[in-house]
């Protein structure tokens, strides 16, 4: 698989949707989140450096790319991959 798109910035409801799936979680605007990160596709992967923690913003403005919130928050960098 390789990259087919990268650089997207996930707020911290869509992130953990993304990589825990929406069991047992309340959620600020669930279905915004839910459909956001299912119009990304099943190949949606978490792109940061566990060493330096690039990838990693704690406090950012960027609208999240699943959600479109643009409530400043934690945003974490993901990439999606393909064939």
């Amino acid at each position: 698989m390789r990259v087919i798109l990268d650089d997207l910035y996930l707020c911290s409801d869509c992130t953990q949707v993304a990589c825990n799936g929406v069991h047992g979680i309340e959620l600020l605007d669930a279905e915004a989140t839910i459909k956001g990160i299912s119009m990304l596709g099943q190949h949606l992967v978490l792109d940061f450096d566990s060493e330096t923690g690039e990838g990693l913003e704690t406090f950012s403005g960027t609208p999240c790319d699943a959600c479109q919130s643009s409530l400043a928050g934690y945003r974490a960098r993901f990439a999606i991959l393909g064939e």
